[in-house]
């Protein structure tokens, strides 16, 4: 992995780098903390994969009253961040990747923020999978992914605006254009229809984009 994990930032660097690199990154866990809270659990038995340094599980107990944390990521450095976080809570931590976790019918909710497009796309199919199987009946699918336009100057374009706004946010010109670089090479965005299609094809029976920006969006799935 570069640096101790699959972004471009270091564990302990990453709460601090991210929101110069992801356009309203905040506002991924505010829009899903407000989609779980819609559901109307009572109590809720949570997956997050990818976890990273634990954030937003740290404002999900500051919400919800009952809540079960099982935490995956394949980083053990992105998980003694999220250990630190999380001191005193009953979370249970695993070092792993997406596509290798089993679990059957155990989650009213599993997540996946900006984890899932370092996987080509077997990897991706098979988490996806494993995401299913790990629901309950009933339960939801919250996935936060980058997006691509199937329009190569539309790809390019919007390249280039991210990179701005990265600009704006901090770094370099030859940073924003270093970092954005990686696009098809070091993670592999797929465009909306495609992570349509993908939820379909698992058997998600409701699937809906609920928020866009930039190169990113957030998708739902329900079991």
């Amino acid at each position: 992995m570069l640096n101790d994990n699959s972004t471009p930032m270091t564990a302990k660097d990453y709460d601090e780098k991210i929101s110069q690199t992801i356009p309203y990154y905040s506002e991924f866990y505010r829009q899903t903390l407000d989609v779980i809270e819609q559901c109307g659990f009572d109590e809720i038995y949570w997956l997050d994969l990818g976890c990273g340094t634990g954030t937003l599980e740290e404002q999900a107990f500051q919400k919800f009253p009952a809540v079960h944390f099982v935490l995956v990521d394949p980083s053990e450095k992105m998980l003694e961040q999220a250990k630190f976080k999380l001191e005193n809570r009953s979370v249970k931590f695993v070092c792993a990747m997406s596509d290798s976790v089993q679990y059957e019918n155990c989650f009213d909710v599993v997540t996946a923020i900006q984890s899932h497009h370092y996987m080509r796309e077997q990897k991706r199919k098979k988490a996806t999978e494993c995401v299913y199987h790990a629901l309950k009946k009933g339960g939801i699918y919250i996935n936060f992914e980058n997006i691509v336009s199937e329009d190569e100057d539309i790809k390019a374009f919007e390249l280039l605006r991210w990179g701005r706004y990265q600009q704006r946010h901090g770094k370099t010109a030859e940073e924003a254009l270093e970092h954005n670089a990686r696009c098809g090479k070091n993670y592999f965005p797929l465009t909306m229809a495609q992570h349509i299609q993908l939820l379909k094809d698992t058997g998600f029976r409701k699937v809906h984009i609920f928020w866009s920006s930039y190169m990113q969006m957030g998708i739902y799935g329900i079991k």
